[in-house]
């Protein structure tokens, strides 16, 4: 199967988002301010900096990762502006741009997802292939999901010890 994409810009943006606040800092920031606000909410007089302290680090990292990733996705010479090519064989997926070309067999890939209307191929190395799903068929989605479900065994996320 070959599937010629090209990311677009809200697509980047989109899925670089959807990454940044699905990150365990986030969760943490949100869980402490949570925690700290109820703290405060039951206290008859709580000092204001409490609330400062609380939603601070929860705004700064949401704001500073949204600022981060527009101004990144502005950025016209990104590789995943590239139209490429993706040829999906039985040994594993070639990709293809203009600056060059690799090979990754199907035992170099952790996962994969759908999320936020691209095709997130993981590899075990820590790196992405996102493959926009804009301009597939219905019949070449039913493939590529296939293809992916059978070729791609789910591996765990390496642990903090893991070497």
């Amino acid at each position: 199967m070959i599937i010629e994409s090209t990311l677009s810009r809200q697509e980047f943006t989109r899925h670089a988002l959807t990454r940044h606040f699905s990150r365990p800092g986030f969760y943490l920031y949100a869980f402490v301010a949570a925690v700290l606000s109820a703290y405060a909410f039951f206290q008859p007089d709580p000092p204001p900096l409490l609330l400062v302290a609380a939603w601070l680090p929860l705004l700064v990292y949401a704001g500073g990762g949204w600022v981060a990733i527009t101004r990144r996705s502005r950025d016209e010479n990104l590789p995943v502006y590239l139209p490429t090519r993706y040829e999906l064989r039985p040994a594993g997926v070639e990709l293809s741009t203009k600056q060059g070309r690799a090979e990754f067999g199907w035992g170099n890939f952790r996962s994969w997802r759908k999320v936020a209307g691209v095709y997130e191929l993981a590899l075990t190395s820590g790196q992405l292939l996102v493959i926009s799903g804009r301009g597939l068929s219905a019949r070449e989605v039913r493939s590529l999901e296939q293809t992916l479900a059978e070729r791609i065994k789910p591996k765990p996320e390496p642990g903090v010890f893991d070497a």
